[in-house]
């Protein structure tokens, strides 16, 4: 079977593909299941499911319409089996008792996409074997589709070939037209093609092809109420699907008008006429439904504007003749005119070998190359310098790319004589612009001087009317006095009195700018080389645009063929810039159903997207309150924009903070507001480091303070050590004053110790002794001093050494002193015959130690507070150990120190700072 697809692809005609491949398909279930059956392909425009391909002689073709029935569309592409009972109004058969159809129509989806199903006239009874096969042939309908869309691709990139001959070799305006309609028709497969001439605020049908002339209605149309007129009245080109569409206009032809297309003929807000085709024909099955669609419109779009093109190349070329008529009349009496004119048709000779020069190539630097020695060769257009500019629309900046000419007077002799000698060789100037292109070098001279230069074209003067109305600007040393203030940034390039500034343009935008001057000869600017420079800029510009979407075409091309061969065409469609956003997208529409939930909204809510589009957003009222729902109405009806900040939700048993924008969707042609978007950034972090901050900085006070109290504290203390000395001197054998000097003497000691403890934690971090130390090694120090204290206890100390030995870079006596505080905390707090655990290792790149006991659980309300100085449980504690360990670890040593966890099980506590790299 799979051969026998596979084969088909390979070798059928293509206009055949489609529905060899679905017949192959439904023989395949009838052999398999045993069950007769159609195969349907789904038209997504038209909303409809068409049988292809039966089992059963008496029926042809079913259709089943789902454009008003979301439930059954809904279940189908969920992948669910649907029972149905299908009327005669839907069946073509040749059995006129058949006047209805009962169907079990079980899906064909692929990547949550509806391409097709089977329908059987009995429920199958092996339904795994029918999913198994259901889901191969959703790959192959897939494959052939996409094969079908290539194939059809590559008629249109003939079709533009073929036109670009036509209309390049053609002049005779009938003949051109009568060209042009055949290749269009041929490549849309359209029943009818015309063109309708514009004349006298009416369209007058001129040509068309398809039809015989019995079939024409209407010869001449009134642009006010006509479809063909309206692409006059709106200047726009358009296409139109569905018979309901063309009810209300007077139709040109006696044809079942289901889909047509019509397509302005302009060409510098001259109006030649209406390209217009007339449905598609049958039996033609690139595509799963029978209509124009958006690349039809696009390829009669873009023949029409090089069919005026062309009437225009055709209109110069008429008016050309007519010129060399007159001259030729008038030769005796008129031999400076006739040689100014055989100048002119010389550089229009030029202008057209420079055009097809550049018209040649795909490469757009090269055709750069070959239009700027265009311009400056003797057998071009013989200015002395030409200069290239290439345009960057977001900064609004011309930007220097290429100067061909001499850079010195002096040189400009020695380099026209060796161009001409090269120039010889050449039979052609066409061969001899596109070689001299290749070996012109980027680099040149005259480039290097401008390499670093820009001009700003936007509020320009000058520059701005030549980038966006396209004008050709002819500056002379009079307007250059005039107009210095405007004109000095472009002298300080070109350095001279006279030049031409014109843009390079396209159908629709300016590409770039050139400069074209007469520098080294001092030869005056004409009229001519103006009207030339004209002719110059539309000709070349349009091929400019013709190698930018030749490009781009070829790259899509390539993309299309490489997918082709891999199999992997299905990546473009994972793609969605909604789906990756990094906040949470809902779209409300106007009833209140949700039409949009974007990937990230499915993560922060923990609710599928299949589960909530179409459903009521007042359904999850319980995930965001009645708040936001009151919102969404109160936007709807303001219309206007509305933001929460350091909003609250609990998600998850989680407390999250969002901030939240609510902006109405419009209908900007409609001026009606379609619905709400809600878009939910999760800010907690945020707001959890504001907090953050703002209690560090109490902190800081708080530390401040606490500093100058030590100090002021630190004076008298020592006063008082020294008299308590004397009087310990002077007491004696006086047994009572020594007892009493003795608790003083505690009391100092224990009150300066706090002092110092103080003065430790509000220290700013200092230098450090940093080494490369061993975190076992200082462990197992530490051990050893409480060595004692564990065994009076009887604790059980259980000991993980993940690695025998754990390096990391640090102060050492900064560790022990955490490792002092940690161990001693948790000896301190179990009780007789408690247990405490121990781990150390590398996790991450980090080195970590991790304690944890079995002692009473920690208060909600005192693990809040536990590194928060002069904070303590313990009666003769300062509360500021931990603050000091976390000052250690997260401040000197760029690492983190944490409650890990404190419940009914035990207590833990970790910190982590970074190994060396070199272990």
């Amino acid at each position: 079977m799979m051969d026998n697809l596979l084969n088909i692809i390979s070798k059928e005609d293509p206009r055949k593909l489609l529905k060899s491949t679905f017949e192959e398909i439904s023989s395949r279930l009838k052999y398999k299941l045993r069950k007769e059956n159609l195969v349907f392909i789904y038209e997504a425009k038209r909303e409809i499911l068409r049988s292809l391909a039966s089992t059963v002689s008496n029926i042809s073709q079913i259709r089943i319409h789902l454009s008003n029935e979301d439930e059954l569309k809904k279940q189908l592409i969920s992948g669910q089996k649907v029972f149905l009972k299908i009327t005669s109004k839907n069946i073509d058969t040749s059995d006129a008792e058949i006047e209805e159809v009962s169907l079990y129509l079980y899906p064909i989806v692929l990547n949550d996409k509806l391409i097709g199903a089977v329908g059987f006239f009995e429920d199958p009874t092996d339904e795994q074997l029918l999913k198994e096969e259901l889901y191969y042939f959703s790959i192959l309908i897939d494959l052939v589709l996409e094969t079908l869309k290539i194939q059809e691709l590559k008629e249109k990139i003939s079709l533009m070939v073929q036109l670009t001959n036509v209309l390049e070799e053609i002049t005779e305006e009938n003949v051109l037209i009568n060209n042009v309609l055949h290749l269009i028709k041929n490549s849309l497969h359209a029943e009818c093609l015309a063109y309708w001439k514009y004349e006298d605020n009416k369209l007058v049908l001129n040509c068309f092809t398809g039809l015989e002339d019995s079939k024409v209605r209407f010869k001449t149309l009134d642009v006010e109420n006509s479809l063909e007129g309206r692409t006059i009245k709106e200047k726009s080109s358009f296409f139109l699907i569905g018979r309901e569409n063309f009810e209300n206009y007077p139709l040109a032809f006696d044809i079942d008008l289901k889909s047509s297309i019509h397509a302005i003929v302009e060409q510098n807000n001259e109006i030649y006429g209406v390209l217009s085709a007339y449905n598609r024909e049958e039996g033609f099955d690139y595509r799963t439904y029978k209509n124009f669609d958006e690349t039809d419109f696009s390829v009669l779009n873009d023949s029409a504007k090089r069919l005026a093109f062309s009437f225009h190349r055709i209109k110069l070329y008429r008016k050309l003749q007519d010129e060399v008529s007159k001259l030729t009349s008038l030769k005796e009496s008129h031999e400076k005119l006739i040689e100014m004119q055989k100048e002119y048709l010389d550089r229009m000779n030029s202008l057209d070998k420079i055009s097809q020069a550049v018209r040649s190539v795909y490469d757009k630097n090269l055709a750069i190359k070959i239009m700027l020695l265009g311009l400056t060769s003797g057998r071009g257009l013989k200015f002395n310098r030409a200069l290239y500019l290439e345009k960057d629309s977001v900064r609004g900046l011309l930007i220097p790319k290429l100067w061909v000419g001499p850079d010195e007077d002096q040189d400009a002799n020695e380099v026209w004589k060796e161009a001409n000698i090269r120039a010889i060789k050449y039979g052609s100037l066409t061969q001899y612009l596109k070689e001299e292109g290749i070996r012109l070098p980027s680099n040149n001279k005259l480039t290097l001087t401008v390499q670093n230069k820009v001009l700003a074209y936007k509020g320009h003067p000058i520059l701005e009317r030549v980038v966006e109305k396209k004008q050709v600007i002819h500056v002379v040393p009079q307007m250059l006095e005039i107009k210095w203030e405007d004109l000095e940034d472009i002298y300080d390039i070109v350095r001279t009195e006279e030049f031409l500034i014109f843009p390079i343009t396209g159908m629709l935008e300016t590409k770039g700018v050139i400069i074209v001057d007469n520098k080294i000869t001092r030869k005056p600017v004409t009229t001519m080389d103006i009207e030339i420079v004209k002719l110059f800029k539309d000709n070349v510009g349009l091929a400019i645009e013709m190698i930018e979407n030749y490009q781009e075409l070829s790259q899509k091309t390539k993309r299309l063929e490489e997918q082709k061969d891999l199999m992997d065409y299905y990546r473009r469609f994972k793609d969605n810039i909604l789906q990756n956003l990094p906040v949470a997208i809902i779209v409300v529409d106007r009833g209140g159903k949700i039409t949009e939930w974007n990937k990230k909204a499915e993560n922060i809510f923990s609710r599928p997207r299949e589960n909530v589009m179409g459903t009521s957003i007042a359904d999850l009222v319980s995930v965001f309150g009645d708040d936001i729902i009151e919102i969404i109405q109160k936007v709807y009806h303001s219309r206007n924009y509305l933001k929460l900040q350091n909003y609250k939700l609990y998600l998850s048993n989680e407390e999250r903070t969002f901030d939240i924008q609510f902006s109405p969707l419009r209908n900007e042609e409609l001026g009606v507001v379609e619905g709400i978007i809600i878009v939910f950034d999760d800010v907690t972090e945020l707001y959890n480091l504001q907090k953050e901050m703002e209690k560090r900085e109490k902190l800081a006070t708080m530390g401040e303070m606490a500093a100058k109290i030590a100090h002021e504290i630190r004076n008298p203390l020592t006063v008082i050590g020294g008299f308590l000395n004397r009087l310990n001197k002077k007491a004696g054998d006086n047994e009572y004053v020594q007892k009493y000097t003795k608790i003083i003497g505690e009391e100092l000691y224990r009150l300066e110790n706090i002092v110092n403890e103080i003065l430790e934690y509000t220290r700013g971090v200092k230098l450090m002794q940093v080494e490369e130390i061993d975190l076992i090694e200082i462990i197992r120090e530490v051990l050893l001093m409480y060595e004692d204290f564990i065994k009076q206890k009887d604790i059980m100390l259980n000991i993980e050494w993940l690695n025998e030995r754990v390096f990391v870079k640090a102060d050492r006596d900064k560790i022990k002193q955490v490792l002092i505080n940690l161990i001693k905390n948790s000896i301190e707090v179990v009780d007789e015959n408690g247990k405490i655990d121990i781990k150390v290792g590398k996790e991450d790149g980090k080195a970590f130690f991790e304690i944890s006991n079995n002692g009473a659980p920690i208060s909600a309300e005192v693990k809040d507070k536990l590194f928060t100085p002069f904070f303590t449980t313990k009666s003769d504690g300062t509360g500021l150990g931990l603050a000091i360990c976390k000052k250690i670890i997260e401040e000197e040593h760029k690492g983190k120190i944490f409650l890990v966890k404190s419940d009914e099980t035990g207590t833990s506590f970790r910190f982590e700072i970074p190994l060396v790299h070199s272990n």
